[in-house]
Formats: structure tokens, C-alpha cells, sequence
């Protein structure tokens, strides 16, 4: 008889899980927006058959919920810790190094905790891409009752376009929520919040979204409790990121940070699971783990996937020497499983499982590498079909994304960082995959301006995303593709249309004197089409059409020196006079003719070098 599985399966209710914890007498415990990930267990090598039945009360690579309560040792102090906090603050920043059970300490020792203590609502999310829809789809199942599955979809893209554009605050929001629950209050778990820094390409949204939170969650010394509490967890390899934007740095001063376990706790990591189901480590074998894991809180989940690894070898109701043996310790399960795994496929199956599993990695600048949800229309069909066997093989995670699309990612990440092989594919493509993710994030701009023409790929960029297409077709998805063949299409018609040339004295004055209204003119679009084409201005700046919108993407972002700095770099005169004109522009619509005067002095005098043509 197969072990029990204890996990709440994917799907159901598109805005809440009912997670029920330890025994049945303990009350449910609902997290709107929180999607517990499903696991295929596989029947354990065991010949008791009194022993079969038995849960496994680790969790491999997966945090503990809340269902797990029961099995969650050796964070009581830090869990205690949390607790006071939500007393007296709201706004939690839990600090901790990957892999060292933030998500765990939140969801199943402060939430179950809390639920004993009050009266309390919890809502989920992770940051992802687009943090504003993120948050709205963890509040909206709150802030407006009654409504279909459609209808939270539709209202949540509402809630995220007022809350982006400012037209409404939070505490609007949470206004509106605790009026609608009253005798609540509401914990709003944010998890992997390093996810504004390694999905959300866009700093403006980035800081828009971080100014919204640190607005609406601001301590007071009048006020000793709070009706809403945020807890975020993040990890602490980006908080020179977080630091980099002062505001938010402010509030990580009094962040809460994950420590390294001790040997006590680490101790009732492994044995107190086991205990409270009457199975017993054989002599020196815990304090043969305890060597073997390494003192850095990263390793937990490498402990947590041998001692899962480890109760399906057990042998009636005792974990032995000899299986631990069998399983490669603590260092080792987690690659040979891995392996193991990987041996069975074909050449051509393993071919495709390189290509799905650097698409689930996000190389990391100057961090480490981080996992990246994927889409199941980003793989394709075919590769969905090898997906699904991974994650039977428990090495990949799938899920639905608040759009009902499949989605899948890396089990967890220790997999990144001790997986030998994954660590070759990804020092082999590291820069086309840093260069695929700057693709998409212009494609997703595109996409959001309605396909404007001037978000499309140009010039050197363009020649560049060619060749990848030419390369690496396959690896690319349906979407990146037709936005590579929308910008060939594009330079292909602007060829055979005529466009103005601003060839002489006539022409160039013209454009000074009217370009209070030309940069009117520029869309949206094409300011990010500028931005796009900066990633990579230390390679192309020589070229004077680049170096110009370089200089007036640098003007609108209200960059003078930088922009002017490129301005005076140009030798074409032409190229030159477009950009100091724009850069004038942009300090004439700051009311300060002062600056702008002199520019557009530059503008004629880089006029009179232009021969007629």
C-alpha cells in the first residue's frame, strides 16, 4: 500500500486553498491566493506492512505548509520572534539565505500560530513580473465578496491598473477589506519578494510598486497594533539590491534575519518528525547527518531531501546506517537522484530536458542564479509531455498561474546549485539566456502598448536577435519569435518608404524651432524601444544614430548630464543636432530656458556644418 499523500492538489478554487493541519481537530486554515505544490510520492521499500501507512513527515525539497505544522522543528524561537513582531508592527522583512526555510517559518509556524492566537485572514503571493497584478490577486478576493472566477480575474486586472497608476492607495483597499471583515485582521504574506529584482525588469514599476507598500504599511509610535500586517520574505543575497533604493533600505533596518541552525535544532530537524510517528534513527546515525551537513542554512533543503529519500529505505519502523549509505548522504542524494533520473532518458529526451531546464533557470548578475517560472505555451506541447515525467520524477514543480495557465519551475533551488550537469548547461548558455530575458522583457512591453511599432526591435539589436533566431530557433517561444519577425518586417517595409531627410540648414532649423512639439509625438513605445537598445550601449555607442537615442532616452528619464554627455560624444552632425534638440526639449518642459537656450544654440551651429544634400 502506497504512503499517504498529504498534499493539496493543484486546481480547485482559483483564489484559495483550505489547508487543514495536524490532526482533525485543529481548524481549517485558508490562504487566499496560496497554491500548495503537488508531489508524486512513490511507495516506500519497506517490508512491515503495519509500517506502509505512515505519512512522510519530511518534506523533500518542498517548504512546510501549514498541514505540516505538525512536523515543523527547530524554528520555535524564531517563529516566537515573528509572532511578537505581527504585535506591534506591520510591516515584516524576514531576511534569510536560499534555502533556509523562510517560506516554511511563515506558512507553517507564524500562520498556525496566529490562527490559534486571533482572528485573522491570510492572502499569498509572489512578486513575479508584474508585482501590482500579483498583490491584486491576493486582495481581491477580499476587498470584492461574491464573485466568479471571471469576474476576480476581471477586478483584479482593474485593482492592478488603479493601484499601478496611483488612482487608489492600499489603505483604500485595506479600508474596504476590513470593513467587509471586521472582527479580522489581515496577514498578507508576500514570498520570494527577491522576484521584484529577478522578474520584474522595469525599475519604475519596481519602485512604484515598493513606494505603494512602504506607504501603506508605515509603523507608527501612536499605534500598537495593526488591523493588516505584511510579511515578506526575501533572500538575503539581494539586499544590496534592496538597500539601493533608500526607502525601502529604511525599512530592512529593523528586518528580521533567518540565522544558521544550531546543532539542538538541526538535531530535531531530523529526529522529531520521525519520533512522533514511533520510528527511530539506528544508533549514530543522527549524529552521523548532523556531521554531514554542512553549518550553512542553504544545505536544508539538501537535508530535507536525503531524510525523505531515507524514510523510503527504511526498513520497518528504523532508518539505517546502510540506507543512508544507499541514498549518497546528505551531499550526494539530491544529485544522484537527479542523475538517476536523467540516466533513463534517450539522446534526443535528454536534449529536450537541457533546453527545458535553462529556461527554468534565471541567470543571476551578480547574484546567485534564480529559479524562473515557465509557461507550458513558452515549452511547446511536445516538451509539456517530458515536463509532466519530471515532475513525476519530483525534479520540476507544476502549477496553474492565476490565468489558468499550466506553469512549471525547478523543483527548488538547491537543485541549481548542486546539480552538476544543470550547472554545465547553464555556464554553457549563461549569455543567451541573459540575452532571451532581455528579450522578453521588451516583448512584453510591446505586448502591453498594444503592438506599437516603435516598441519593436531596430538597428544593431535587431541584426543581433536575427542571428539568434537563425541559431536557436527552437529555444525560442512562439511570442519571441513573431516579435523578432515583426521588427524584420518592419525595417523591411520602412525601405521602400521615403522618409525626411533633415539634410541642410532649412531642415535642421525647422526641426529646432518646432520641437516643443516633436517630442510630443514620441510614443510610449518607442521610449522603450530607446531603453531597450541602452542594455547594450557599451557595445554599440559608436554608432551616431545609437549614441543619439541613447542621449534622448537618458533626456526623458531626466538624465541631463548623461544625456548630454552622449550628445557631445556624436560626430555626425545630424545625429548630433537631433539629440541636443531633444535633450532641450526635455529641459524646457522642466520651465528652465536657462539650460534649454543654449542647446538649441548648439542645434544651429551643428546646422551650419551639415552640407546640402
Amino acid at each position: 500500500m502506497p504512503e499517504e499523500d498529504r498534499s493539496a492538489k493543484v486546481g480547485g478554487s482559483a483564489d484559495r486553498s483550505a489547508i487543514i493541519t495536524g490532526d482533525s481537530n485543529t481548524a481549517t486554515i485558508t490562504i487566499t491566493n496560496y497554491y500548495y505544490r503537488d508531489t508524486t510520492v512513490v511507495p516506500i521499500e519497506s517490508t512491515d506492512v503495519s509500517s506502509e501507512n505512515l505519512v512522510c513527515p519530511y518534506r523533500g525539497l518542498f517548504h512546510f505548509g501549514p498541514d505540516d505544522a505538525e512536523f515543523f522543528f527547530g524554528r520555535e524561537v524564531f517563529v516566537e520572534e515573528l509572532f511578537a513582531a505581527t504585535q506591534n508592527r506591520n510591516f515584516i522583512p524576514v531576511l534569510g539565505a536560499s534555502g533556509s526555510g523562510k517560506s516554511s517559518v511563515v506558512l507553517a509556524g507564524l500562520v498556525p500560530k496566529l490562527q490559534q492566537s486571533s482572528h485573522w485572514k491570510f492572502t499569498h503571493f509572489r512578486p513575479g513580473s508584474d508585482p501590482f497584478h500579483a498583490l491584486a490577486l491576493a486582495l481581491v478576493p477580499l476587498y470584492t465578496q461574491n464573485l466568479d472566477a471571471t469576474d476576480k480575474i476581471i477586478q483584479a486586472r482593474k485593482l492592478s491598473q488603479s493601484l499601478g497608476d496611483a488612482e487608489i492607495s492600499l489603505a483604500d483597499v485595506f479600508a474596504q477589506i476590513h470593513q467587509n471583515h471586521p472582527t479580522d485582521r489581515v496577514l498578507l504574506i508576500a514570498d520570494q519578494f527577491e522576484e521584484i529584482y529577478t522578474l520584474c525588469a522595469d525599475h519604475k514599476i519596481r519602485h512604484s510598486f515598493l513606494d505603494s507598500l512602504l506607504v501603506s504599511f508605515q509603523s507608527s509610535a501612536y499605534q500598537s497594533q495593526y488591523n493588516h500586517v505584511l510579511v515578506a520574505t526575501m533572500r538575503a543575497d539581494f539586499l544590496g539590491n534592496a538597500l539601493s533604493y533608500p526607502a525601502f533600505g529604511d525599512v530592512l533596518k529593523t528586518d528580521i534575519k533567518l540565522r544558521s541552525m544550531n546543532h539542538d535544532e538541526l538535531s530535531q530537524v531530523i529526529a522529531k518528525p520521525a519520533e512522533k510517528l514511533g520510528v527511530t534513527f539506528e544508533g549514530g546515525l543522527v549524529e552521523r547527518i548532523l556531521d554531514d551537513v554542512e553549518d550553512e542554512p542553504g544545505n536544508l533543503p539538501l537535508l530535507e531531501f536525503a531524510l525523505t529519500e531515507l524514510w523510503k529505505q527504511r526498513k520497518g519502523k528504523q532508518l539505517t546506517h546502510a540506507a543512508y549509505q544507499h541514498i549518497g548522504k546528505v551531499q550526494g542524494a539530491l544529485a544522484r537522484h537527479a542523475d538517476r533520473n536523467y540516466g533513463k532518458l534517450s539522446a534526443a529526451q535528454k536534449e529536450q530536458v537541457r533546453r527545458i531546464f535553462i529556461q527554468l533557470v534565471h541567470p543571476g548578475e551578480g547574484t546567485q542564479d534564480t529559479r524562473r517560472v515557465a509557461t507550458k505555451a513558452e515549452l511547446g506541447e511536445e516538451r509539456w509531455k517530458l515536463v509532466k515525467q519530471l515532475a513525476d520524477d519530483r525534479l520540476v514543480v507544476t502549477s496553474q498561474n492565476a490565468a489558468n495557465q499550466e506553469t512549471v519551475e525547478v523543483v527548488h533551488e538547491a537543485l541549481i546549485r548542486n546539480w552538476e550537469e544543470l550547472g554545465k548547461w547553464m555556464k554553457a548558455d549563461r549569455s543567451f539566456r541573459a540575452w532571451q530575458e532581455t528579450l522578453r522583457f521588451a516583448m512584453l512591453q510591446w505586448q502591453k502598448m498594444q503592438r506599437d511599432e516603435g516598441a519593436l526591435l531596430r538597428g544593431a539589436v535587431l541584426t543581433e536577435a536575427e542571428e539568434k533566431l537563425k541559431q536557436r530557433r527552437e529555444e525560442l517561444s512562439k511570442g519571441e519569435q513573431e516579435f523578432i519577425q515583426a521588427s524584420v518586417a518592419l525595417r523591411q517595409g520602412s525601405k521602400q518608404r521615403i522618409y525626411l531627410s533633415l539634410g541642410g540648414i532649412g531642415s535642421i532649423l525647422l526641426l529646432a524651432l518646432g520641437i516643443w512639439g516633436w517630442l510630443n509625438y514620441t510614443t510610449s513605445g518607442q521610449l522603450t524601444q530607446i531603453r531597450w537598445q541602452l542594455t547594450n550601449i557599451s557595445q554599440q555607442i559608436t554608432s551616431p544614430e545609437y549614441q543619439s537615442q541613447a542621449a534622448v532616452a537618458f533626456a526623458k528619464d531626466e538624465n541631463y548630464d548623461q544625456a548630454l554627455k552622449l550628445a557631445n560624444q556624436i560626430q555626425d552632425s545630424r545625429y548630433k543636432a537631433r539629440a541636443l534638440s531633444a535633450i532641450a526639449q526635455a529641459i524646457g518642459k522642466l520651465k528652465q530656458p536657462e539650460k534649454a537656450a543654449p542647446l538649441l544654440e548648439n542645434v544651429i551651429a551643428s546646422a551650419n556644418q551639415i552640407q546640402d544634400s
